[in-house]
């Protein structure tokens, strides 16, 4: 594993997740979009299986890695971005939660408005840590650049 190929790995990851939420909040505010991913609704599994594969492929470098490249790749740098990275989307996170729970029509409530508060929560939520494991990888982009 080498910075540039942790660099993609997350890259991806976060790129996706961004999409798809840009997709179900696109929905949920009334936009029409020309393509229709929902109606493959195994399709709308692929953030989550994504991040499971790339966690994986993470583990495995680290516990199956050169000691020495792992000693370079997760250092206490590393270790650091990500905990502060982590911390501020799970903020983010109980906030919009908060939020989204609080703006609701608890008196006019059906399944539709479950439904799409559910959605509305995992929108939010693959957006924020999707921008956040953007945001990581790009310190892992410049230490390649660096290195």
């Amino acid at each position: 594993m080498t910075y540039f190929k942790r660099f993609l790995i997350i890259f991806i990851c976060g790129i996706v997740q961004i999409f798809y939420a840009a997709y179900l909040l696109l929905n949920l505010f009334g936009y029409s979009v020309d393509w229709h991913i929902s109606n493959h609704s195994v399709f709308m599994f692929i953030p989550g299986i994504l991040v499971f594969v790339s966690s994986g492929i993470l583990c495995a470098s680290y516990y199956l890695g050169d000691r020495k490249t792992n000693n370079i790749l997760y250092d206490e740098y590393t270790a650091l971005r990500y905990y502060k990275i982590a911390a501020v989307g799970y903020a983010l996170n109980g906030i919009g939660i908060f939020i989204l729970f609080s703006i609701q029509d608890w008196a006019n409530w059906n399944f539709q408005s479950a439904n799409d508060m559910i959605y509305q929560i995992a929108a939010f939520a693959w957006l924020t840590f999707g921008v956040l494991l953007t945001i990581f990888s790009v310190g892992d982009y410049k230490e390649h650049k660096n290195g």
